[in-house]
């Protein structure tokens, strides 16, 4: 497969390294990452209390609750790092409150770690990219994931997938940087393989997805990121790499060696634990489980969302990217972006249960191609503009550049801080219509319950689908006198509920359980209260 430099002959050779890092750049490298991390952290945090809790995270809170009381099995079908990180933020968040009369709220500290993490997701990107290819690139990527309007939203929610893509970059890099070293540098290339072996370990505590440390070795086993010398041996991954690897996981995660973890996983993943199931895309309702594979959701789930939610600039560049990537895919850049790009969106497209919130990890390899297709227009622009001076050339690509991957931040300040209903120019007017539950999130189910709580009567009955937010939020606002009823129970129906009832309707979470009976509510109740968002009804409330 020959050395990681991009081949000197060939036009399109030349597009993949032709914003190589000048020496300015190679000298600032440093420091211009460091501002698109505090940047990207700026981004991430504006408002974000604005939002109330989603169903998962109330869920999060509830699992750090049984933590302070010695129980580290709840929530067991995912792993302990994200829960334990929530359980530090909340901490410190109740000190800081305390000892400084701060007003941290729970919807801030439970989403901080993941804040934080997503904004330093940058520094792996950028390390892999420029192992790949080169600084200039790895900016530009690092670049495309602070001012990302997906990567920001799937960053401020509290779910795995922000600590999974850390480490999975992390992991990456490493086992490649001890790939691309010498075999006369043993200590350096041990060193490198313990880091990675250590990233896979946190990565696989952060959420049970063990098939990109399979991605991995199967690139390696197909690429040859460096060309081998006469008198060298195969090389093969220390054993020193699986045990840094096994033993960061444990202790990252030592609920899974606890036989009620594996009483409970074998019972969520046989889908036993399931109340509800379907998935609302504009007005047909899909089955979401695992078991319906591959007749779930739509094959089209994920290249849609791409076609919605990517700014327009993006998804050209992404479009360049994929065509260069292609046509260079012998070389080891392009090969490990296809791999992982086409290993990702392909088994995910056909598996029967999907999310947006998935799609993050796959956005971590949307920005770095795309920063190969940006590279490639700066270069085509440079070659353009030579007849003109050599610095008017060099000025107008860098300002074609910057335009390129900084002009989508224009989305980012209009969608904020309701970013997961962004929408491209393309669909404008279809914001929270194909993708309800993940673009809105619960967003407004908080305002729906305090209104409740504001006007119910004592002990009332309120109709929802959402125990663990409704649970929170009654606590929280001092009405656990209602009596909360999901709409979906076998054994609940409007028809026969008390006076009065509180209906909380969210179209996000229309279910094949409840579809029928929120009709009902629709026909027969009336609605005194609708939060909307942005243009979207987020949650309806109607009483009987």
């Amino acid at each position: 497969m020959g050395s990681l430099e991009p081949k000197a002959d060939g036009r399109i050779a030349r597009t993949v390294s032709s914003v190589r890092s000048s020496s300015r750049i190679e000298r600032y490298a440093a420091l211009l990452l460091c501002l698109l991390i505090i940047f990207g952290f700026d981004l991430r945090l504006r408002g974000i209390s604005d939002v109330g809790l989603a169903e998962d995270e109330a869920r999060k809170i509830e699992a750090v609750r049984a933590y302070r009381a010695g129980d580290i099995t709840a929530n067991a079908e995912h792993p302990m790092l994200m829960k334990s990180l929530i359980l530090i933020s909340l901490l410190a968040a109740e000190k800081l409150n305390s000892a400084f009369d701060a007003r941290i709220s729970d919807e801030a500290a439970v989403r901080f770690p993941n804040l934080l993490f997503g904004a330093l997701t940058a520094l792996p990107i950028f390390l892999l990219s420029s192992a790949l290819f080169n600084k200039g690139i790895g900016l530009i990527a690092a670049a495309l994931w602070s001012t990302g309007i997906n990567a920001i939203t799937y960053n401020r929610i509290a779910k795995e997938d922000t600590l999974l893509v850390f480490f999975m970059l992390f992991a990456f890099y490493f086992y490649l940087r001890a790939k691309q070293m010498d075999y006369r540098q043993p200590a350096r290339k041990r060193r490198a393989y313990i880091l990675s072996g250590l990233s896979f370990g946190l990565m696989l505590a952060s959420k049970y997805l063990p098939h990109y440390f399979g991605l991995n070795m199967l690139y390696h086993h197909l690429v040859h990121v460096r060309e081998r010398k006469p008198d060298e041996l195969p090389g093969r991954t220390p054993a020193i790499f699986y045990f840094v690897m096994g033993s960061a996981f444990l202790l990252a995660n030592p609920a899974v060696l606890l036989p009620e973890t594996w009483h409970y996983l074998t019972s969520y993943t046989s889908e036993q634990l399931l109340t509800h199931h379907g998935y609302l895309m504009g007005e047909r309702l899909y089955p979401n489980q695992v078991s319906s594979t591959p007749f779930g959701t739509p094959i089209y789930f994920y290249l849609l969302f791409l076609a919605i939610k990517t700014p327009l600039p993006l998804l050209a560049a992404l479009l360049i990217g994929l065509v260069i990537i292609m046509r260079r895919w012998r070389e080891p850049g392009p090969a490990f972006l296809l791999l992982m790009f086409l290993f990702w969106i392909v088994p995910y497209s056909l598996i029967g249960a999907k999310w947006l919130r998935y799609a993050l990890s796959l956005m971590a390899f949307v920005y770095m191609i795309a920063a190969v297709g940006i590279a490639w227009i700066a270069y085509e622009a440079k070659r353009a503009l030579e007849a003109l001076t050599k610095r008017a050339a060099r000025v107008a690509t860098i300002a074609l550049t910057l335009i390129w991957v900084f002009g989508p931040l224009s989305a980012v300040w209009a969608s904020g801080p309701h970013y997961g209903l962004y929408v491209n120019r393309l669909y404008r007017g279809r914001a929270g219509y194909y993708f309800p539950h993940d673009e809105l999130y619960d967003d407004g189910l908080r305002e729906a319950l305090l209104f409740v709580c504001r006007h119910a009567p004592p002990e009332a009955t309120i109709a929802h689908e959402t125990p663990s937010a409704t649970r929170y939020y009654l606590e929280r606002y001092g009405r656990t006198d209602l009596r909360a009823r999901p709409l979906s129970a076998p054994d609940f129906s409007p028809a026969s509920a008390p006076h009065p009832t509180f209906f909380i309707l969210q179209r996000g979470r229309t279910y094949f359980e409840n579809r029928a009976e929120m009709a009902e509510v629709r026909a027969t109740a009336h609605k005194v209260y609708e939060v909307v968002i942005d243009g979207v009804t987020a949650a309806e409330v109607y009483v009987r």
